[in-house]
Parts: C-alpha cells; sequence; structure tokens
C-alpha cells in the first residue's frame, strides 16, 4: 500500500521531480522520482530521468539499473535506450552504446539527444560516414 496522500499522482510527483533536479536539489528529486515510478507502474519516464541523474552524477551502474527496470516497462522507451547508450559509452563500450543509441532512434527518429550521440560514438569507432550522417541530422532537428 502507498504512503503517499490521497493528493499525491504521478504525473504531479515526476513533474516535482524535474523541477528539483533543475534545481540541482537531486536527492529531492530522486525521491520525487522515486515516488512517481511507484505510483504509476506502467510508466517508464521517472525511472528513465532516475537513471539520467545516475548518470550526471557518475553512479552509473545504479543509472543501468533504473534503465533496464525503465524498460522492462517499455521495452523501447526512446530515453530509456538513449541513456543506456551513455552509460555503455561513459564505459568505453562503444559498439554497444552504438546499438543502443540506433535502437533508440528506432523507436524515435526525432530522439536529437540520441543523434549527437550517435555521431560522438561513430567517431570513436571511426565511423566518419555515419557520424557526419548523424550530426547532420542533429542539426535538421535542433536548427
Amino acid at each position: 500500500m502507498s504512503t503517499s496522500s490521497p493528493s499525491e499522482s504521478a504525473p504531479r510527483c515526476y513533474n516535482r521531480g524535474l523541477d528539483f533536479a533543475a534545481e540541482g536539489r537531486l536527492k529531492e528529486a530522486e525521491k520525487e522520482l522515486l515516488k512517481a515510478s511507484e505510483l504509476d507502474w506502467s510508466d517508464a519516464d521517472a525511472l528513465c530521468e532516475l537513471g539520467r541523474i545516475k548518470i550526471e552524477t557518475g553512479q552509473l551502474a545504479e543509472a543501468v539499473t533504473f534503465l533496464k527496470k525503465a524498460l522492462s516497462r517499455v521495452p523501447h522507451h526512446a530515453g530509456s535506450l538513449n541513456n543506456m547508450g551513455v552509460t555503455a559509452f561513459l564505459s568505453g563500450n562503444y559498439s554497444k552504446a552504438a546499438e543502443y543509441f540506433r535502437s533508440a532512434l528506432n523507436s524515435n527518429p526525432n530522439l536529437a539527444d540520441a543523434w549527437y550521440n550517435l555521431a560522438d560514438t561513430c567517431e570513436e569507432l571511426g565511423d566518419i560516414q555515419e557520424k557526419r550522417m548523424a550530426e547532420r541530422r542533429y542539426r535538421e532537428l535542433t536548427g
């Protein structure tokens, strides 16, 4: 049984979590995002955001845990796939990172962050042609 008040809702907690994250209040953000995740078991957005915060703070193993949970809820969640790619990239596994970024783009071809990340990854892999294509697509999306 949830300990949340009747006025709590997953969207309200999620939005508060995003606000706290934007203010740099990461512990409070994490608490609200976890609450949002518990209130809506079908949603992956709060878990994806928790993963992003963990990446930002250098806690890659914890990020992967949240992102895998998000993907268990929504297997083709573009943001979570993109963030899994970031964890692979930061771990030096560029081939796996590229796979994740491509999967994210298969789910959402307009996800500019994934195009940007794919370009960086292709540079590390020495695939200059795909790097240029990804950079071009990123510029098209971001104007």
